[in-house]
């Protein structure tokens, strides 16, 4: 039996869980709403009876035991538990411990602002254009300049951690896809994304039928046109 991720057709806050459980091996598989979106009362009042939230339960994770979780951030450090994701020593080691998580909230914010730029929930253009031009490349810089003084390949160490898929999610969903070419101008985060996706499970994952199914948001959401991309 596979495990179900609750959520809708698209990318999303879903996202991350999706890249977790693939850099796990733990087979998945997306449950949509009936309804589409929004969701029906129907879909929402399913979803509270298996998440056991009055208030938000997608992204939802339901195991083949019927154990449930609920809340992405809490989702994806269970799942780094579950597939023994989370950088060595992590427990133990409070530098460890603390750059694993500082490197969690610095995608957090990213994806913070970005959801402040999307011209169809109604961020103004003059949002979208300052995430394009500044708020975007400042976060990508912080990126860039933390993998450049890591101790390996990655975020923290030699091997692709938990701290990887939540900031390859964060860099490239709520960035890259919605402003092309901009990762030409930080060439280690560049690099650094391109190992992230040889890992066996995403890359496996991101040449799924189902993931290309999967709904993006490009530069259109910044009211730009699909063929938009910065130049370096």
């Amino acid at each position: 039996m596979s495990a179900k991720v609750y959520y809708y057709p698209s990318t999303g806050r879903a996202n991350a869980v999706r890249l977790a459980l693939s850099a796990a091996n733990i087979p998945f598989e997306d449950v949509y709403p009936r309804s589409g979106f929004p969701p029906s009362e129907e879909d929402k009042a399913k979803w509270r009876e298996i998440g056991g939230n009055i208030t938000t339960n997608i992204p939802m994770l339901e195991m083949p035991d019927g154990k449930v979780y609920t809340q992405s951030s809490a989702i994806i450090r269970a799942i780094g538990r579950m597939g023994n994701l989370f950088p060595p020593n992590h427990g133990t080691d409070i530098e460890i411990m603390y750059t694993t998580e500082k490197l969690i909230e610095d995608a957090a914010d990213l994806r913070n602002e970005s959801y402040k730029s999307y011209l169809v929930w109604g961020a103004p253009q003059s949002a979208c254009d300052a995430f394009i031009e500044s708020v975007l490349p400042k976060h990508l810089g912080n990126f860039e300049r933390q993998v450049e003084e890591s101790n390996g390949d990655y975020f923290v160490g030699d091997s692709l951690t938990l701290v990887d898929v939540v900031c390859y999610d964060a860099i490239v969903n709520y960035g890259s896809f919605r402003v092309p070419g901009i990762l030409d101008g930080f060439p280690k985060l560049q690099a650094w994304k391109g190992r992230v996706e040889e890992d066996k499970g995403i890359k496996k994952y991101l040449s799924s039928r189902e993931y290309a199914r999967l709904y993006k948001f490009g530069p259109e959401s910044l009211g730009k046109p699909s063929n938009f991309r910065v130049n370096h």
